[in-house]
């Protein structure tokens, strides 16, 4: 629905506030019959990437460089060390993650290289609970012949729940700088305070969204979704930043998963 609304210089200062105050109202209540805004200055440097990306991952286009994975992980694995203990998350994530559940649990896992002197170290450390996942620290040396961290988080997920059961994958106090200096860029693009406890939601198929799955993580998770299942199965439909509490300075993500 298209609405027309004129402001004209005989609108006492109340009216005019008013008016705007509609205005935004009805934008809020038709958004999504408005096209998505031009790339702002603040996210072109990632903005063709993750556009690339999430086409790989919503069309079955060729020269997709991440195919679907097989592989996968026991406790028991030989080239390895797996080792998961059983906690509870703590009260301040809970409320972050909009968690009801007080007694929500979840599984502290470690995996490690058996090989403690390899030259091209590989880790992934992280938590997992039924349909979610916390990547707390990974890592992989540009020289290493293991599999990527997607495909670790892919297995590490497995070795509790079934994959489909995924709704989220949450990244624990983001510090790669790729990804901070984009959404830092967002932040003040949108007139933003960085940082700031308030959470906030970027769709995937907006400027902003686009350009969060263009930076260092975004690749990542946009690498897991397609060596999980595809392309064309699953797809990333919001991008959360926030801060938490006392912990402002530090940044977290969610990335939220849908069926196609």
């Amino acid at each position: 629905m298209i609405h027309t609304i004129t402001l004209s210089h005989s609108n006492t200062l109340n009216e005019t506030k008013i008016l705007k105050a509609y205005i935004f109202a009805l934008i809020e209540s038709d958004f999504t019959n408005f096209p998505a805004a031009k790339m702002t200055s603040a996210s072109s440097p990632w903005g063709e990437k993750g556009r690339a990306l999430q086409r790989w991952i919503e069309e079955n286009q060729s020269g997709c460089p991440y195919p679907k994975s097989t592989f996968t992980l026991t406790y028991k694995s030989r080239d390895y060390f797996v080792v998961a203990s059983r906690k509870k998350l703590d009260e301040k994530l809970l409320t972050a993650l909009k968690i009801k559940n007080p007694k929500y649990a979840y599984h502290n896992i470690s995996i490690r290289q058996r090989d403690t002197h390899s030259h091209a170290p590989v880790w992934w450390i992280g938590r997992t609970a039924p349909g979610m996942i916390l990547l707390d620290d990974i890592f992989r040396s540009k020289r290493s012949e293991d599999p990527y961290i997607s495909e670790f988080t892919k297995a590490a997920y497995q070795l509790e729940f079934p994959l489909d059961s995924l709704k989220s994958v949450v990244v624990i106090n983001v510090n790669e700088k790729d990804t901070v200096e984009c959404i830092r860029r967002m932040y003040k693009s949108q007139g933003i305070r960085y940082p700031w406890s308030t959470q906030h939601t970027w769709r995937s198929w907006t400027p902003e969204g686009q350009a969060l799955l263009g930076t260092g993580i975004g690749k990542v998770l946009g690498a897991f979704v397609l060596c999980a299942w595809g392309q064309g199965r699953k797809r990333i439909s919001n991008i959360v930043t926030f801060h938490m509490d006392c912990d402002i300075h530090k940044l977290h993500m969610r990335f939220e998963l849908e069926d196609m």
